[in-house]
């Protein structure tokens, strides 16, 4: 997938570099390699203010600060080869921003060419004015030359002439075009603008795109740049037209602008879940604590008092698990970003992507599930996750709502004689005309209307899929409905996956010592209330309190540590821990609820500590603690130091 890009990239005619810090060259392609005069290889890994003439640096400088808060646009003249002059408009905006460094994408226009033909338009209308003193015949000539689109129209925007530019532009003949609306040929927006345009007296030029449609229905964006027409009576007489096709340019800031929003997405997705699992961390463990006093509390209450508290009990766990599933998907999709391949159950990719799209399903269709029998397949859960999603969106919105009972959409799963997995995701909708299939997996093809669909989204998951040795094809019947299918290759060896949380665990042989650091007061309060019977349990809302009683003297057979907390991060008390105590650094566990700094994430990499995902259950803790008592007396038998924490 990034092979292709990168030949998309290079194919393009206008230049794109991507700077990081210090203003340093990360990328550029081939366009902007020849428009700055070197080789690419020679422009990677420099500063672009060494490639830009000196008398230019200083703008450039200023341009790429702008450009950390908006986009900003400049002007810049630079030597060819040949030693003429070009002149190329550079537009730099921000694509991502860490904690510490931005990237800068800069997009390189070279405008010779447009400034030589903005000379030859104003050449042009020079001519024309002499060509009105001849014939209408020579006058007609010299603006069928124009490479642009010339459209003249009167007072109330029909059309009196186009050129023949403009009609190829719009896939119409000039007789088809003559005394027609300019407005006919625009989307709805589009015609409103230009109407206002024309119903005002302006003795300007203005320049704006408009959104068109060809005769064969395809989008197009074009910049118009419109100047009034006066009559002999200093009356408005309508307009001249000047039209540039600019569909290429927004065709590349919407993709760019895709980028972005995915990756706005994602942190929003990991912030999100991070905010939800620490209050469910505590009403899991509270409802767990509950039921677990609740031998102790039936014998004052009637049966029927008994059954009623079961129930709600039950429900009120069925609904903080559900929770907890969408809040695990959530994070699954915030981990876009990591490229790690590796055995992925299909099963669970399929439930995670119905979960986040159910509700553009539900009212359309009826879902028809069909994959129990998945093998395993080696790919990025996230990545895959991503093409599901699109591709169920995309089948769901081809069925129209409010008609649930007769539309159908059905996952099917299974494996194939050659043993590859297959998984086919069919619609009973609209289909898709035989014209448009070759091209379905083309960038920016859509037929979507303008503003509702960039054309990007069937293109990155042919990339996906193909990136993962796979195939993505497409069957539809018009008026019977579409299947896309996914073919993966099987992974040779699945993971092991952990056994589930015990809800019922045994009393310990020994009492431990446990101590819980955690921001959240309310699931430190009901964790100590879960152990305190069995175990001594210290509690406190900052790490550095911990510090000072580990310093003190105090020793804990266990401790439970959040990774992100606003006084001391889990990573500071882990660090000046093992600086001071290292067999007490050994014993943290590190509670997360999701939300991850690339930081964080390579610390908790590197290190033999367990990670307990929040939410969890009071059963992990209690057999974790357990486990390593038993562990560490069986290890002070044998005269051995006890060895940390890896799994639970």
């Amino acid at each position: 997938a990034d092979h292709d890009y990168r030949v998309l990239m290079d194919e393009m005619s206008e230049g794109v570099a991507t700077l990081g810090e210090g203003g340093l060259i990360s990328y550029c392609n081939q366009s902007f390699a020849r428009m700055m005069g070197k080789p690419a290889e020679r422009i990677v890994g420099t500063s672009i203010s060494r490639i830009v003439p000196a008398s230019a640096r200083d703008r450039v400088s200023a341009l790429l600060q702008a450009g950390l808060l908006t986009v900003s646009k400049g002007e810049f003249e630079l030597s060819r080869g040949d030693g003429k002059a070009k002149t190329v408009q550079l537009s730099v905006s921000r694509v991502t921003m860490d904690a510490a460094v931005a990237t800068l994408c800069v997009i390189a226009s070279d405008l010779t060419e447009e400034k030589a033909r903005d000379q030859a338009v104003t050449r042009e209308r020079t001519a024309r004015d002499a060509a009105l003193r001849v014939s209408e015949e020579r006058y007609r000539r010299i603006v069928e030359t124009a490479v642009e689109g010339i459209w003249l129209v009167d007072a109330e925007g029909r059309t009196t002439f186009a050129n023949g530019a403009l009609c190829d532009m719009l896939g119409r003949d000039p007789g088809e075009m003559q005394g027609r609306f300019i407005f006919d040929f625009m989307d709805e927006e589009s015609a409103l603008a230009a109407r206002r345009f024309l119903s005002r007296n302006r003795r300007y030029s203005e320049m704006r795109e408009f959104g068109f449609r060809t005769k064969a229905g395809r989008e197009l964006w074009a910049l118009l740049s419109m100047s009034p027409i006066e009559s002999e009576k200093g009356e408005p007489g309508g307009a001249v037209v000047m039209v540039s096709d600019v569909s290429d340019r927004r065709k590349l800031q919407a993709q760019l602008l895709l980028a972005d929003r995915m990756s706005s997405l994602g942190t929003l997705s990991a912030g999100v879940a991070h905010e939800i699992n620490n209050p469910l961390a505590y009403v899991i463990a509270s409802l767990d604590l509950l039921a677990g006093r609740m031998p102790e509390l039936v014998p004052a209450l009637q049966p029927p008092e008994v059954i009623f508290v079961d129930e709600q009990l039950r429900r009120a766990r069925e609904g903080a698990q559900r929770v907890r599933r969408i809040v695990r998907d959530l994070k699954s999709f915030s981990r876009a970003d990591e490229e790690t391949i590796a055995p992925t159950d299909l099963r669970k990719s399929l439930d995670t992507a119905i979960t986040l799209v159910w509700n553009e399903i539900k009212h359309r269709a009826r879902l028809v599930k069909e994959y129990d029998g998945l093998p395993a397949v080696r790919a990025n859960e996230a990545r895959l996750g991503q093409v599901f999603i699109n591709l169920l969106v995309n089948a769901a919105q081809a069925m129209p709502e409010g008609n649930v009972d007769e539309n159908i959409l059905r996952v099917v799963g299974r494996a194939d004689a050659t043993g590859n997995a297959v998984v086919e995701i069919h619609d009973s909708g609209c289909g898709i005309p035989a014209e448009n299939l070759d091209r379905i997996f083309e960038p920016f093809f859509t037929t979507k209307p303008i503003g509702e669909g960039t054309g990007l989204g069937l293109a990155i998951c042919h990339g996906i899929i193909s990136s993962l040795g796979g195939t993505l094809s497409v069957q539809s019947e018009v008026g019977r409905g579409t299947v896309f299918r996914v073919v993966l290759p099987v992974a040779k060896a699945e993971g092991a996956t952990l056994p589930a949380a015990p809800r019922v665990v045994p009393r310990p042989p020994m009492r431990g010592k446990v101590l819980i650091i955690d921001d959240e007061k309310d699931l430190t309060d009901v964790t100590t209330d879960g152990l305190q019977d069995l175990h001594d349990v210290r509690a406190t809302q900052d790490a550095r309190e911990a510090l000072e009683w580990i310093a003190a003297g105090d020793q804990f057979d266990l401790i439970l540590c959040d990774m992100m907390m606003p006084l001391m991060t889990g990573m500071e008390f882990y660090t000046r821990l093992a600086a001071v105590a290292p067999h007490q650094a050994d014993r943290i566990v590190f509670m997360t609820g999701g939300a991850f700094t690339p930081r964080a994430r390579e610390f908790l990499a590197r290190l033999p500590n367990l990670r307990l995902e929040k939410p969890f259950d009071l059963g992990h803790i209690l057999a974790m603690v357990s486990a390593h008592l038993q562990s560490a007396s069986a290890e002070a038998t044998l005269g051995s130091k006890p060895a940390p924490l890896h799994t639970a």
